[in-house]
């Protein structure tokens, strides 16, 4: 495992493949929460510190060259961070993780930076649907559909988006300070019901895997994908 942590300057990230893949932001932050369970908590430190380094407007990289983050077409990386920020919390035991600098912020300002930008659009094209609270992800911007022309289209809402975005709001609630965090709760719990509400299916047994929408169509007017896939099972690792 270790042989796929390399370092940029002072901190790290992850390969994703030899031996012509680059660091990839949602593939790093993945497998970063298999560096926590192997112990591995300062490294995994030193990657959350670099990628929220690298947060600009609600995005982090989707694939960076060298010194190049620019490719932030991904709608799971930013949400990943959070993921393995609450676990790293988890196993270090304390909440020391979110005053660790982030070139100039503290971790803590940079997911609640993050977090407002989504909800209030980001530049790249996701954006919360207010009615739903659901994200909206653009096309080729999930770990299926990154191929184009896509085997598998899910520009919508798709639904382990929305298990990462609830995680996210989630955590805040329980990490930001005063009455802020009960707007992160009632965002939360706004997701969760929308996920209930147009996900499952009591006839099929299970959840759609998107709803297909176009840029600006809230989730009630979306169209449910039923083929049955494992990003549903986010929905439940995730809580």
């Amino acid at each position: 495992l270790k042989q796929f942590v390399v370092r940029r300057g002072q901190l790290a990230t992850v390969i994703a493949g030899y031996p012509w893949f680059l660091d990839w932001g949602r593939d790093t932050l993945i497998v970063a929460r298999g560096l926590i369970a192997a112990g591995e908590l300062d490294t995994t430190a030193a990657i959350v510190r670099q990628f929220g380094a690298f947060e600009a407007g609600g995005t982090l990289p989707n694939m960076i060259r060298g010194n190049d983050a620019s490719n932030r077409d991904t709608s799971d990386a930013p949400l990943w961070l959070f993921v393995v920020c609450a676990d790293l919390m988890a196993a270090q035991g304390t909440r020391d993780l979110l005053t660790a600098d982030c070139n100039g912020r503290t971790l803590l300002t940079v997911l609640t930076e993050l977090a407002t930008a989504l909800t209030k659009g980001t530049a790249n094209g996701v954006a919360m649907d207010p009615a739903s609270g659901l994200l909206f992800s653009p096309s080729h911007f999930t770990w299926m559909d990154t191929n184009h022309p896509a085997g598998s289209p899910r520009e919508g809402y798709p639904i382990e988006i929305q298990a990462l975005w609830h995680a996210a709001l989630t955590f805040l609630a329980s990490t930001v300070p005063g009455t802020a965090a009960e707007e992160w709760r009632r965002r939360a719990e706004a997701v969760r019901a929308s996920i209930v509400r147009y996900y499952f299916s009591p006839e099929m047994g299970y959840l759609a895997d998107c709803l297909h929408a176009s840029p600006g169509t809230p989730a009630a007017q979306a169209v449910a994908d039923t083929a049955l896939r494992p990003n549903q099972l986010l929905a439940l690792t995730l809580g």
